[in-house]
């Protein structure tokens, strides 16, 4: 079986959405939100009781993939009409990259919604802000490999940012829409090169937004990230972990709001 073969034969293409997502195509919903980051570490703790005790009707699902399945599965939420779709798709721009062109290849899904964390390199987005990108400065080529870059601009939608904004600016966190940057390892950072980031104007960075802004552009989906601030690589904060603990807190809750908001569940 040629996997990369899903998009055209559709005995492939139901065995690998099945296997990556854990559903059926014709069950995914118009929007749906994807993390690179398991879900128990994006949300709060005990997230499946409190979307129980608020009315929401949670299905988890079990996904073939033997390095996701650790990870408990995706999730299908469902509230008096409204239905939602959260997955995990993988940690770095290889993995990641894969699965969101297999997502975004899903016709009925509209909107899709990213949910991550980032490193600020900005004095004034700290740890427990959000950031939600318009544009992304893309310091990888993994997602070249399947997008035309000339018309694969990374750039969020504009009607789709300007509402997860007004759902941000509706919480406790601190919320920005400052310049973005995606490298492709973590080890690829050094101090030069962050210190040359932020000389041309780069607020905040990760290792998928790019791919997810290019690749669902390319598929025709509205997209955009929300990024959790969780580190400030140039900056040493060892002397305020208290601080850090409760606004990390604060941006996880927030997070939650947004996610269930954009999903109509509340």
């Amino acid at each position: 079986m040629i996997f990369g073969d899903f998009i055209r034969n559709k005995e492939i293409r139901k065995r690998v959405i099945k296997e990556e997502l854990g559903a059926e195509e014709d069950e995914i919903p118009e929007r749906v939100v994807v993390t690179p980051i398991p879900l128990n570490t994006q949300f709060p703790k005990n997230f499946e009781d409190i979307l129980i005790n608020m009315g929401i009707k949670v299905n988890r699902l079990k996904v073939g993939d033997q390095i996701l399945q650790q990870f408990q599965g995706n999730l299908f939420l469902e509230k008096d009409g409204s239905r939602g779709f959260i997955a995990f798709i993988g940690r770095g721009l290889i993995d990641f990259t894969e699965r969101i062109r297999i997502l975004a290849t899903i016709s009925q899904i509209k909107d899709i919604l990213f949910i991550g964390t980032a490193g600020s390199l900005s004095n004034e987005i700290l740890i427990g802000d959000l950031n939600i990108p318009k544009y992304v400065v893309p310091f990888e080529n993994i997602s070249d490999f399947y997008v035309d870059p000339t018309a694969a601009i990374p750039q969020a939608d504009e009607t789709l940012l300007d509402e997860i904004y007004e759902y941000a600016k509706e919480t406790e966190a601190k919320a920005y829409s400052a310049l973005h940057a995606t490298i492709l390892f973590p080890y690829s950072e050094t101090t030069e090169f962050l210190n040359y980031l932020v000389n041309i104007g780069v607020s905040t960075i990760d290792m998928e937004v790019s791919a997810f802004y290019k690749v669902t552009k390319f598929y025709g989906k509205r997209a955009v990230a929300v990024l959790r601030i969780s580190d400030m690589p140039l900056i040493e904060l060892h002397k305020q972990k208290e601080l850090i603990k409760v606004k990390r807190e604060i941006a996880i809750n927030a997070i939650f709001k947004i996610v269930l908001r954009f999903l109509k569940l509340i």
